[in-house]
């Protein structure tokens, strides 16, 4: 049985509405599917005194409405950790005020339901919602690899990526780095076929160096994600719209783009490991495409 190393997303569905559910070593966290708002949390220490008291019995289908309503208004921004004491701990604590009702429709033509509708997903969440299939895959076939991967960046770590390439970073970006921040170097084992995936720590380092001693390839635009040991890299393209893939070789003027954004690189990944179209070099740990 493993420990939280990073924290885990996963999607459910209650009564018709899509929640994205996050399992971390702190607790469990819940908002609807794309939703930018700060989400409801719990600590496991609420968790499993909820399970003891009964505080989770089964709630009634009016019960479960004004919960997802409140879900999608979003939790106070001031609190972090709304259940991190046990409840029993705090007998004197006032019941949460009951999230505002809807605003009522102005006009009868409009749908009942249409403020039930959840935001749509951001570039970052379906990046994140992409990695989860992609852990899924290395939880069955390549475990020991997914042990080599590193826990994910924190926000502080991603923020000092930023300011040391002085632009914000993409959403997209920080979302990959926030899942795993690179990989253990002592253990063999690439990504994606030769490529190794890259920390905030190395990026920034990466990119030092080839602003300083740029070679045929490179362009200030580019911001590596993935290396090859070679200087070699895969690159996203902050200069472009929707932050192209491309990859950067030594002596080579032309960067041949890959996909069009990150999360289109990852979608095409994902799938081609769910079909089958990868295998691995059990020796040299390279991810190759099946011939």
């Amino acid at each position: 049985m493993q420990q939280f190393t990073r924290a885990l997303t996963r999607e459910i569905e209650i009564a018709g509405e899509r929640l994205a559910v996050t399992l971390s070593k702190e607790g469990l966290s819940v908002r609807p599917v794309g939703g930018r708002r700060p989400p409801y949390t719990m600590s496991w220490e609420a968790c499993l005194h909820a399970c003891v008291a009964g505080v989770g019995q089964e709630p009634a289908a009016e019960q479960v409405q004004e919960t997802l309503q409140a879900i999608r208004q979003g939790a106070s921004k001031s609190i972090e950790k709304p259940a991190a004491e046990p409840v029993a701990e705090s007998p004197s604590a006032a019941p949460p005020e009951p999230a505002p009702s809807p605003p009522p429709a102005t006009s009868s033509s409009a749908p009942a339901a249409a403020t039930s509708h959840p935001a749509p997903a951001t570039a970052g969440d379906k990046v994140t919602m992409l990695l989860a299939r992609v852990d899924q895959w290395l939880n069955t076939h390549r475990e020991r690899f997914q042990q080599a991967l590193l826990p994910g960046a924190s926000a502080a770590e991603c923020d000092a990526l930023a300011a040391a390439l002085g632009k914000p970073l993409p959403e997209e970006l920080r979302a990959l780095l926030m899942w795993h921040n690179g990989q253990n170097p002592d253990v063999p084992g690439r990504f994606e076929q030769s490529w190794i995936l890259m920390s905030t720590e190395e990026i920034a380092d990466a990119k030092k160096e080839l602003e300083s001693q740029p070679h045929e390839g490179w362009h200030s635009n580019f911001v590596p994600f993935l290396d090859d040991d070679s200087g070699n890299y895969r690159c996203l393209d902050l200069g472009s719209t929707g932050f192209p893939v491309l990859e950067c070789w030594r002596g080579r003027s032309g960067q041949p783009v890959i996909a069009q954004s990150l999360s289109a690189w990852l979608e095409a990944f994902v799938t081609a490991l769910e079909r089958g179209a990868y295998t691995e070099d059990p020796e040299r740990g390279t991810l190759q495409l099946r011939s």
